[in-house]
C-alpha cells in the first residue's frame, strides 16, 4: 500500500488494483458443468462466479455466456458456439491473464506517470538486471517479465546449488575457505 501511495496512486485506484487481483484469483475458483452429451458446458453459478462478476463489474448472466460459448462472425453472420470442458477452463484462463496483463500494464504506466515531473524526466527510472544485464525496451510485457523473473529464479537455484556443491568440495578436500 506504501508503494502504491509512494507513486502516487489513488485510494480509489488501489481498491480497483485489488479488486481487479481478487477477480482474478476467484476466476480461477470457476467450475463447469455438462449441459449436453457433446461435452458442451455452462459456467456453474456460485460464489466463485458471482464474486467475479462483481468485482469486474458485469452482470452473471454475461459472464457465464462468455466462458461458455464463442462468437465467430462469418461473412455477414454471426455463429455462436457452445465450448467444451477444455475450451471454456482455456477461456476462463484467458480471461484472467488479460485482466492481470491489463492491470500489469496499467500500473507500469502509473509508475511511469510517477517519474516525470512536468514535461521533464526526473532522472528516476524502474528497471531490471538479469543474468543477461540491463535491458531496455520500448514496452516491456508481463510475458517478458514473467520470463525474466523465472529465469532469474532458475539462475539463482543453479547458483545456490553450484556454491553449495562447492563448499562440499572444498570441506572433503580440506581446504581452508570462508563460508558464502
Amino acid at each position: 500500500m506504501d508503494a502504491l501511495e509512494v507513486v502516487h496512486i489513488s485510494k480509489g485506484d488501489r481498491e480497483n488494483v485489488f479488486a481487479m487481483l481478487a477477480a482474478v484469483l476467484w476466476l480461477g475458483n470457476i467450475s463447469f458443468t455438462a449441459i449436453d452429451n457433446e461435452n458442451h458446458i455452462q459456467a456453474v453459478e456460485d460464489e466463485g462466479m458471482f464474486s467475479t462478476a462483481k468485482l469486474i463489474g458485469c452482470e452473471i448472466e454475461d459472464l457465464k455466456l462468455t466462458l461458455s460459448t464463442r462468437k465467430m462472425k462469418v461473412v455477414n453472420d454471426i455463429i455462436v458456439q457452445k465450448l467444451t470442458l477444455s475450451q471454456a477452463s482455456d477461456a476462463r484462463d484467458a480471461l484472467a491473464k488479460s485482466i492481470y496483463a491489463c492491470l500489469f500494464d496499467w500500473l507500469i504506466e502509473q509508475i511511469n506517470k510517477s517519474l516525470v515531473v512536468g514535461k521533464r524526466r526526473t532522472g528516476r527510472s524502474i528497471s531490471i538486471l538479469d543474468i543477461y544485464g540491463f535491458e531496455s525496451f520500448n514496452r516491456n510485457s508481463f510475458e517478458q517479465f514473467c520470463i525474466n523473473y523465472a529465469n532469474e529464479r532458475l539462475q539463482q537455484h543453479f547458483n545456490r546449488h553450484l556454491f553449495k556443491l562447492e563448499q562440499e568440495e572444498h570441506i572433503q578436500d580440506g581446504i581452508d575457505w570462508a563460508k558464502v
